[in-house]
Parts: C-alpha cells; structure tokens; sequence
C-alpha cells in the first residue's frame, strides 16, 4: 500500500514537474538571427552570412539583406540555440552588441565587418574595425568548426579583413 501511495505521489510530481523540465532543457536564445557581413572595401564581392536557430527566419533576413538578384548568394546556416548563443556571448562581441547604437551604420575603417543580431524581425547592427573583427570571427570560427560550409563562408569574410 505504501510503495503504491509512493509511486503515487513520484507519477503526480513527475506530471506537475515536466513541462518546467522541458522548459530547462531548452535554453532561451538571446539572439535568434546573426547576421556577419563584410563592409569595407572590396576586390571582389563577398556575401553575408545568416546564422539562424529558425529556417523561416534566416530566409527573411536573407530576403531583406540584399537586393533581388544578389540575395541567393547568401549563406544562411540554421544552428541550435545553445550553438547561436555561445557565439552571441562571445566577450567582444557581446559587449559589442550590448553598446549598439540606433543608427551605426557607418564604417568603421575601409576593413569593416557589420553584426546584426536579431530576435525576430527586431535586430541591432554594429560595425567593428579590422582588428576586432578578425578577433571575433576567429572565436565564431572555432565554435562553429562542425558546420563546414558555414566555417568557409566565415573564412571568406575573415581573408578579407587585413587587420
């Protein structure tokens, strides 16, 4: 009777207790979309990238990145939250993206590499100089080293930058 009571009460705490269980298991993103794209001057031309933990909204950023004819030569790679947030809490560029101003759309240097992070279709837009730049890619490099194509895409914007 008593193992039976026990079972009980474990079966009725187990239900009360799972969706917070699930909630854990899935950690919320701070971002949800980021967005790296080469800005300073260039031999030749080289396409943003989209990191995305949503297919749909990597495709929205794409569409409103560039211009119809140009759009398909960009990158989107669709990560898991835990992969997007690990790049997004990166030192530099957190901070970075924590002291974004409204408008910052102005290169930094001839060498500029701009981060748009995103929730949805809210993003903030930063530019940082050659030397930061390189840095952060660098770091986002070796996080993302198990999305090959998104690594080269990556590498492609960080061989443009001459710090």
């Amino acid at each position: 009777m008593r193992a039976t009571r026990a079972i009980s009460v474990c079966a009725v705490l187990l239900t009360l207790a799972s969706p917070y269980l699930a909630f854990a298991e899935q950690p919320r993103p701070s971002y949800t979309t980021l967005v790296v794209e080469y800005v300073g001057e260039m031999d030749r031309y080289v396409p943003p990238v989209v990191i995305s933990t949503s297919s749909e909204e990597g495709r929205w950023y794409k569409q409103h990145l560039s211009p119809a004819p140009s759009h398909f030569l960009v990158h989107v790679q669709v990560v898991p939250v835990p992969i997007l947030n690990e790049v997004t809490e990166l030192p530099l560029l957190k901070r970075a993206l924590e002291s974004a101003k409204a408008v910052d759309d102005k290169p930094k240097t001839t060498q500029s590499v701009s981060f748009t992070a995103g929730v949805g279709h809210h993003d903030a837009q930063i530019m940082v100089d050659a030397e930061t730049s390189t840095k952060i890619l660098k770091d986002i490099l070796r996080i993302v080293d198990k999305y090959p194509d998104l690594k080269s895409e990556l590498d492609e914007i960080r061989h443009q930058v001459r710090p």
